[in-house]
């Protein structure tokens, strides 16, 4: 949940021209970091290894493994996208409403949601609403 969570963030940010930050579980132990850079974003584990990237292709953002193949994409649409897999075949959603961005399964059952906070973090919860996880950009 929290990648597709990041995911839906940096398909919403990809206008930036560059960031890099920080994640973390509701402990606050750090779980990863992210670097973004020309419209692609990379992912690592905490110890620095990558995981992944992310990378703008108009209205779709492709994901890639740490080898550098496709995983599945994200097709943006107005207020939300879709999820979709490496075959193109829809496996949930997201909606943006007044900046939480809730995400649902393909049967749009909420898997959970993302809000940014005063202090430029942003929080994941679960589909209940419990505090699962932290970011910075």
């Amino acid at each position: 949940m929290l990648k597709k969570s990041i995911l839906v963030l940096f398909a919403l940010t990809l206008t930036l021209p560059a960031f890099a930050g920080n994640t973390y579980d509701k402990y606050g132990n750090q779980t990863g970091s992210f670097k973004m850079n020309d419209g692609r974003v990379t992912t690592y584990d905490k110890y620095g290894n990558q995981t992944g990237s992310y990378k703008n292709n108009g209205d779709r953002i492709n994901s890639y493994d740490q080898y550098g193949n496709q995983t599945g994409s994200i097709k943006m649409e107005e207020n939300g996208g879709k999820f979709l897999d490496k075959y193109g075949n829809q496996i949930g959603s997201f909606k943006n409403n007044n900046g939480r961005i809730t995400t649902y399964d393909k049967y749009g059952n909420q898997t959970g949601s993302l809000k940014q906070n005063s202090d430029g973090t942003y929080t994941q919860m679960d589909k209940y609403g419990n505090n699962i996880g932290k970011f910075r950009l």
